[in-house]
This record gives C-alpha cells, sequence and structure tokens, in this order.
C-alpha cells in the first residue's frame, strides 16, 4: 500500500463538534476526522467532474471514496514534528508530574498515578506531550430562527480550535488511485471545516507533504515490525469500531478478541488479552449527503491499549497483524477508525523532553467558593452523561430478547427497593433477600455473559469506575481540591442514577414490545 501525507492549517477558529455533558457548551473535538477529510476530497471531485447525485457510478469516486479498502485517516495536532494519542497506559505520578510510567511495561508502581495528556511523541525512552490549544466564544441563542433575532438574556458557548494550528493525516490506498487524487486536487488550497462555516468559523488550508505516492507501512515510523514477539503490544491510535455477533456496536474485551480471532484465522481460546488500559466512548457525526445524523457508535477510545497473548504465535500470524496495521481493524476503516500499532510501548520509564502547549499554571491566590460551586456541578454533569449512556448501552444488551424481560411491576419493585438502600451493598442485600420466583424471574433475563441478578450483584466495582480520574476532570478535580474516589455520598448518587436509568428503560423497552 501506498500513501500520501498532507498537512491542514487552520485560519480562523475551527468548530468540530463532539458530544458534551454541558447543554450549554458546544465541545470541539481537538482532532480531525476522517469522514471529514474525506468529505473535503469527496466534494472537490464531484464538483470538478461535474458528477451531481450520479458520482456512485464513476469508477474512480467508486475507488476512492466508497472502497473500504482506501482509508483517510484522522488529522492530529503537529507542531515541528508528528504526534499521536497518548496510550492509556502512559501515566505521571500524581505529586511529580515529570515521572512518567508505561504501566503496561512496569508494574511494580506504588505511587498514585494520572493520564498524562491527548498527545504525545514518543523517541526511545524520551517522550514529549502537545495539547490543542482552545477558546470559547459566547453567543446569543435563538430558539426560533424565523424570528430574525436572538432570545433576550440566553446565550450558549462554543469551543472551538484557534487559529494558526496544524494537524497531520495520512490518504492510504493504491498508488495508481492516489496518482489520480495528485493531479486533480492542488496543494495549498482553502477548504472549509466543521460547523458556522458561513460566517467567522471554519476556514483552513490543505496541503500536500507528499508529491508523490510513498510506500506506506505505519503511521510510527520507527516502529520495527519484524520483531513481533509474544506478548506484543496493541495501541489504537484512533477509535475503533467492533461488532459483536448482533451487528452492535461493543467495546467489550470479549468481542475484541472474537474479532481478532475471525481476521487473524486462530481459534477464540487462543487469544489472550494480559493487561487492559480501554476506555470507550460514543461517536456520532453529520452525513451531508442524508442531512441527517449517522446512529451513534460505542468505541473502544483511541490510546487504549492492550498486552495480547496468541497461543502458537507463527509466521503466518505475525505477518497478518503487519498488514492489519496498513489496512484498520473494526468497522468504517475508510474514516480513519480503528488504525493501530504494534509494541509501540518499550519501556516502562520516560523521560520528558519539552512540552508543546504547555498549560499555565494555577494562580498563587486560593480559588473562590462560587468558582468550586461551579467547577463541581461540571464535574457531577459529567459524570451523570457518562453514567446514563453506560447505564443505557448496558440495558440494551439485556432487551435483545423482550420475552424475558422482567414485568413492570417488577422493575418497579426493584426501583422502590433501590430508592430506599442507603448504598450499594445495601441494595444488594435487598436483592439477596428475594424470594426464589422473583430470583428466578430476574435470571431469566441475560446479555450475552451474565443474567440479571448476577450483573446486579457484581455491578458496584464497574459502575465505579465512571468516577476513575479522567484528563480533564482529573485536573478540575486537582483544582477545587475533590477526590471523587474518596467521596461515598457521590458513589452512591452515582450507583442510584445508573441503576434508576437502566431499569426505567428496561420499563420503557418491556412497554414499547407490547405495544
Amino acid at each position: 500500500m501506498h500513501q500520501i501525507r498532507y498537512i491542514i492549517k487552520t485560519i480562523s477558529p475551527v468548530l468540530l463538534t463532539s458530544i458534551s455533558g454541558d447543554t450549554n457548551m458546544i465541545s470541539t473535538l481537538d482532532y480531525i476526522p476522517g469522514s471529514i477529510i474525506r468529505g473535503i476530497f469527496a466534494k472537490r471531485y464531484i464538483e470538478q467532474k461535474k458528477l451531481g447525485s450520479e458520482a456512485h457510478k464513476d469508477d474512480f469516486f467508486y475507488n476512492c471514496f466508497l472502497n473500504p479498502g482506501f482509508c483517510f485517516t484522522n488529522a492530529y495536532l503537529k507542531d515541528d514534528t508528528n504526534h499521536h494519542p497518548t496510550p492509556l497506559s502512559i501515566q505521571s505520578v500524581k505529586t511529580k508530574e515529570d515521572t512518567i510510567f508505561d504501566r503496561i511495561k512496569k508494574e511494580d508502581i506504588t505511587d498514585q498515578t494520572k493520564y498524562v495528556g491527548k498527545y504525545c511523541k514518543i523517541t526511545d525512552d524520551k517522550i514529549n506531550f502537545i495539547r490543542a490549544h482552545k477558546s470559547i466564544n459566547f453567543h446569543h441563542a435563538r430558539y426560533d430562527r424565523l424570528k430574525g433575532h436572538s432570545d433576550e438574556g440566553i446565550i450558549f458557548n462554543y469551543e472551538s480550535l484557534d487559529p494558526m494550528q496544524e494537524f497531520s493525516g495520512r490518504i492510504i490506498g493504491d498508488e495508481k488511485d492516489l496518482n489520480i487524487i495528485l493531479d486533480h486536487f492542488k496543494s495549498n488550497v482553502k477548504v472549509n471545516l466543521g460547523r458556522s462555516k458561513n460566517i467567522q468559523y471554519g476556514q483552513a488550508e490543505l496541503s500536500f507533504v507528499s508529491h508523490k505516492p510513498e510506500i506506506f507501512a505505519s503511521e510510527i515510523d520507527s516502529l520495527n515490525l519484524e520483531k513481533i514477539g509474544n506478548p506484543f503490544i496493541l495501541t489504537f491510535l484512533s477509535q475503533a469500531i467492533i461488532y459483536n455477533k448482533n451487528g452492535f456496536s461493543s467495546t467489550s474485551l470479549l468481542d475484541l478478541m472474537s474479532y481478532l480471532a475471525g481476521i487473524l484465522e486462530v481459534p477464540p481460546e487462543n487469544i489472550h488479552i494480559k493487561k487492559t488500559f480501554k476506555r470507550s466512548e460514543t461517536v456520532e457525526n453529520f452525513v451531508s449527503k442524508w442531512l441527517l445524523k449517522r446512529p451513534s457508535e460505542e468505541v473502544i477510545k483511541a490510546g487504549s491499549c492492550f498486552e495480547i497473548f496468541i497461543d502458537d504465535l507463527n509466521e503466518k500470524t505475525k505477518q497478518s497483524l503487519i498488514e492489519l496495521q496498513k489496512t484498520g481493524i473494526g468497522e468504517r476503516t475508510c474514516e480513519g477508525f480503528g488504525r493501530f500499532v504494534i509494541n509501540l510501548q518499550k519501556h516502562g520509564e520516560y523521560k520528558l523532553q519539552d512540552v508543546a502547549g504547555k498549560k499555565t499554571g494555577k494562580p498563587d491566590s486560593s480559588v473562590p467558593q462560587i468558582t468550586k460551586d461551579v467547577i463541581m456541578n461540571m464535574v457531577i454533569k459529567s459524570y451523570h452523561t457518562r453514567t446514563e449512556i453506560q447505564a443505557l448501552s448496558d440495558c440494551q444488551n439485556f432487551c435483545e430478547d423482550k420475552d424475558r424481560i422482567p414485568t413492570s411491576s417488577l422493575l418497579g419493585k426493584l426501583e422502590l427497593m433501590l430508592n430506599d438502600s442507603n448504598n450499594a451493598g445495601d441494595f444488594i442485600v435487598k436483592i439477596n433477600n428475594l424470594p426464589e420466583p422473583t430470583t428466578e424471574k430476574l435470571k431469566r433475563c441475560r446479555n450475552q455473559n451474565v443474567d440479571l441478578i448476577e450483573f446486579i450483584r457484581g455491578s458496584e466495582a464497574n459502575i465505579i469506575k465512571i468516577i476513575e480520574p479522567e484528563q480533564h476532570l482529573n485536573e478540575c478535580c486537582d483544582l477545587i481540591e475533590y477526590n471523587p474516589e474518596t467521596d461515598s455520598a457521590t458513589k452512591t448518587e452515582i450507583y442510584k442514577f445508573y441503576w434508576v436509568t437502566f431499569l426505567r428503560s428496561m420499563r420503557l423497552t418491556k412497554k414499547k414490545g407490547r405495544d
């Protein structure tokens, strides 16, 4: 396979909307998705060739824009060199940020650690980090656009990427098709990105770094692909969409192992994930051709990494892994999903180099109480949003067979028991004291791995993971000297909110099934 490398430089603020827990804030991504890059090239080709609605009949258009073997990767932030999402296993000591470990390679760490940042560059045992510069812009809200003016006193906030930042990415495909792209598209052309392109947002410049197609092996040029041992480390450089056997996106380790077993042609029982540093998130995007949003997907987050052992690892499987690094794994790889590398992490400790985009330090004065209250409210809202997404996703897995869903009255009884409980342990005691006929009804309802009553009994640990530190929330908590992991009241609140959301969603599904 071959590649063309490109750079996009923001000229004006750019707003690439992302899912946010704040209803008054429209947040932005800090990278440019491959789907947007693909849309830019597809639109220009259609206009040049005047294809209109018949574009899919053009051979080149079909090969480049409708072919899963042709990939437009995400464009990530760069300065004097390219960066990639930081593996989630790379963390710094909380009290000493320049002491950096890779927890997938080093186990004997006694200090408390935290995730270090969004994007990095690893060179041997040295690492440096970079962050996108963003701004917040205030706008008057206008709910009724026919009135022609904004609603008095109502505002909302836009977060946007600042101008004069560069993002680099790749177009990966056959050499012949890449040559056609270079022939049809000029370098240093103005493009529009994201929302509000008709006003002051979204102006950028796209230029090619490659003057001709280059041989492509991996996004990380320094990797030695020939040395794949057992176990090896798989690190995602972009979000990955893995479908389960029912055709739904899943972030389950079992579904990931099942997918790898199928694509590597090895028995599922031969694949073992020894260590995991994984997070999941929800993505959705707007399809201009449909004038609609694409259905949201649950994805494995970029930076997630896994130590994998394959029984009887042979040269054929190693070669398959090398080839998969070129094509990506999972669904929608043509849009940049599923990009990964093998053995990016080689050291247990890293030395910190100069940090680009270093954040401003805290002021010497104490944080005002009203600021603490605002930040605390934002943190709790974020936890609630993540909890709701997780609860609805988990509930969906139990509702595939609607005939096995417990009755609405039983689900209502469980909610009453939850409301009368002081904490998770109290609720589980009440569950354990249910009569045998009621227990059997709950056992009939299952997801792929476990019945509902066992899921409830073991749910506390999984739900509490929702308030585990995450980079931006962790910084907010540090600012107000708040530790959610030791706050039993917040843990109980999140636990109850999860199960209220779960049970009410299940009751609604049951009701729709009767209709």
